[in-house]
């Protein structure tokens, strides 16, 4: 039968694009399943407000009765506002190792693309940089995390030879605590830091306390990340939702922040327990048993995920980041810590990159967004 291109418009429908990856990866020891609760409330509008700066229609292909393959298409109003584009996004893209299904996929949104009146499209994106994005093109061999997609090696192939070129790329940066344990200069450099600038070090007794700080996390975020490809200005109803959906999750103990003199957050540094393990364990539900592996990766602490950071421009090259970062160290050794991977970050984020130089650690994955003339 030949290759055939659906529109998603049902629930049903809907089900079978968030499980399909379950399908294609089920003998895929390298890839985390995502949460299908999580999954279906991003593409709900009643949920996830960042669907109301952003159009979007999501495709499956079919052949021979069964799903080859998948893909969204992402008219963000917010990110072609700022950025001064005319730009189409593409998302969610899995393909069985078939070039025609996934010229076929991205033929379905440069069409889209055409009919709206778009000059480029680029991906993988979500609906906003809290979404998976970027496509992996080294570390096939490596474990993914909740927070950063795995794919085969055979998509970037695919890209390129639709023609799509790289856009930007980010590096993913994996740290080893060191043998004789935190170097005593971050000690002394931290103390140099508080004298110099009046601030310190501000750690949260309870979730409460996190909570009640979150919105303030997600303003400094929206500073502090305001020339960061892709970002798109967080509006309060998008910051209600991220503390919701983030803060309300991770370890307190595993964040921390800086305040100045009169209690103002001037940053932020976040971490969490890697919980890939267990998300693969839960196989994409927290019912009848997810749950119970999730609660015991959060209490499993040899290995983290180093999820955020940032800092108001003032204090960025005075030291802030280091600071946070020896305070979070020293707990983490602490805690019996081994190990720690970054979030993906972008390759010319030298700042934040030289962080990890103060310890045992490499670039050990890579992704890129991908851009075309539509």
């Amino acid at each position: 039968m030949a290759l055939e291109i659906m529109e998603v418009t049902a629930e049903k429908e809907l089900q079978q694009f968030v499980k399909f990856p379950f399908q294609l990866y089920k003998n895929t020891p390298q890839w985390v399943p995502p949460l299908i609760s999580d999954e279906l409330e991003t593409f709900n509008p009643a949920k996830n407000p960042f669907l109301k700066t952003a159009e979007s229609r999501l495709f499956m292909a079919w052949q021979n009765g069964r799903p080859v393959g998948r893909i969204a298409a992402i008219l963000s109003h917010g990110a072609n506002q700022k950025y001064h584009t005319r730009n189409m996004r593409f998302g969610w893209f899995e393909t069985v190792d078939d070039y025609s299904v996934a010229e076929s996929l991205f033929d379905t949104v440069r069409n889209w693309a055409r009919e709206k009146g778009m000059e480029t499209m680029t991906g993988p994106h979500g609906f906003s940089n809290f979404d998976h994005q970027g496509m992996l093109i080294q570390g096939f061999d490596l474990p993914g995390t909740i927070f950063a997609i795995y794919n085969p090696s055979y998509y970037p192939r695919f890209a390129e030879q639709y023609g799509f070129t790289k856009d930007v790329d980010y590096v993913e940066i994996m740290s080893r605590t060191p043998d004789n344990g935190l170097d005593e200069r971050y000690a002394r450099i931290r103390e140099r830091i508080e004298k110099r600038t009046n601030v310190r070090i501000l750690r949260f007794k309870n979730r409460k306390e996190a909570m009640a700080r979150g919105k303030e996390i997600f303003d400094l975020l929206n500073e502090a990340y305001v020339e960061i490809y892709g970002v798109i200005p967080l509006t309060e109803e998008h910051k209600d939702y991220l503390v919701k959906k983030f803060i309300s999750f991770v370890e307190v103990d595993l964040i921390n922040g800086v305040v100045d003199e009169s209690g103002q957050l001037i940053g932020f540094l976040i971490t969490m327990p890697s919980l890939g393990p267990a998300f693969q364990k839960a196989k994409g539900r927290l019912l009848p048993f997810g749950w119970y592996h999730i609660l015991k990766g959060l209490r499993t602490r040899k290995r983290l995920d180093f999820l955020l950071i940032g800092a108001k421009e003032e204090y960025r090259r005075k030291g802030v980041p280091i600071m946070m970062l020896a305070d979070l160290a020293q707990r983490a050794i602490d805690m019996g810590v081994v190990e720690s991977e970054s979030s993906p970050m972008l390759e010319n984020n030298v700042l934040v990159q030289s962080l990890h130089k103060y310890f045992p650690s490499e670039i050990h994955k890579r992704r890129r967004i991908y851009k075309r003339k539509v």
